[in-house]
């Protein structure tokens, strides 16, 4: 039997000239148009030929519908999923120095994630914080995505809404929640500051930074507060942790870019 690839859009017949037919699935793309999947015997024969050329090519399809499924599996929101390092305008040197930092935090990730060291992106809104917590995600699963990393988005107020959606629930539990966010290898936690700062809200925070941080699992936290303000957002202890084996801070003082459009 054949298995349907994941963020399958839509299956139609295909037709094999070796193969004859075949359900061919429209498969969706980080990033990109969805593309036909085709023949799913041709890329498996493909990936056991005798042909050196043939089986690499096979291959390396083969590993790029694997990192496209990390990458949709990141929820990377659509809005930034062509957000990169490289394309991150730097104009200014308050802005190379902020891309420098977060490249360098993917650049030295295996020592990262060795020590479980994170990272704060704080500043006033409009400043690129989302663009580089996002290209900074997306550029380590491309680059250890193979290796078996995986890599989630999410933004602070999904993550309270999912642990409200628990209650009196018999089928997902909050434990559950916080195990689905303490798992990733990195966390993006975005929109830190914008809630109600309940208590409630607060301690689920801690949770799930605190879970990552006994874990020893990176962090990346995504704020218009400063630091002195995400204390008070999040306590103490949670930026502690934060700021635990050297977590940098990268901090965003310039105006904001989206009343230019």
């Amino acid at each position: 039997m054949t298995t349907k690839p994941k963020y399958t859009l839509e299956t139609r017949a295909g037709e094999c000239t070796d193969h004859g037919t075949f359900p061919n699935n429209l498969v969706q793309q980080f990033g990109a148009s969805p593309v036909w999947f085709g023949c799913p015997r041709c890329q498996f024969d493909g990936r056991h030929s005798q042909d050196p050329d043939q089986r690499s090519k096979a291959v390396g399809i083969h590993r790029e519908r694997l990192l496209n499924e990390r990458l949709l599996d990141a929820g990377i929101p659509d809005r930034f999923m062509s957000c990169t390092l490289d394309n991150w305008s730097a104009e200014t040197p308050a802005k190379v120095q902020a891309l420098a930092a977060c490249g360098g935090f993917v650049d030295a990730f295996e020592e990262n994630f060795t020590v479980g060291r994170s990272a704060m992106l704080l500043g006033t809104v409009g400043t690129g914080k989302t663009h580089l917590g996002s290209a900074m995600l997306q550029a380590v699963i491309r680059k250890y995505a193979l290796a078996g990393l995986v890599g989630l988005y999410a933004t602070a107020g999904s993550i309270i809404r999912d642990v409200k959606a628990t209650f009196g629930n018999r089928g997902r539990t909050e434990a559950d929640v916080y195990a689905d966010l303490i798992r990733p290898d990195l966390l993006v936690i975005d929109e830190v500051g914008v809630q109600h700062g309940t208590d409630f809200e607060r301690q689920v925070l801690f949770e799930v930074i605190n879970g990552r941080y006994e874990k020893i699992k990176p962090t990346i936290v995504v704020s218009n507060l400063g630091v002195t303000e995400l204390r008070q957002c999040l306590g103490d202890r949670a930026v502690d942790r934060l700021r635990d084996k050297g977590g940098i801070v990268v901090v965003f003082r310039w105006a904001s870019a989206r009343g230019d459009a």
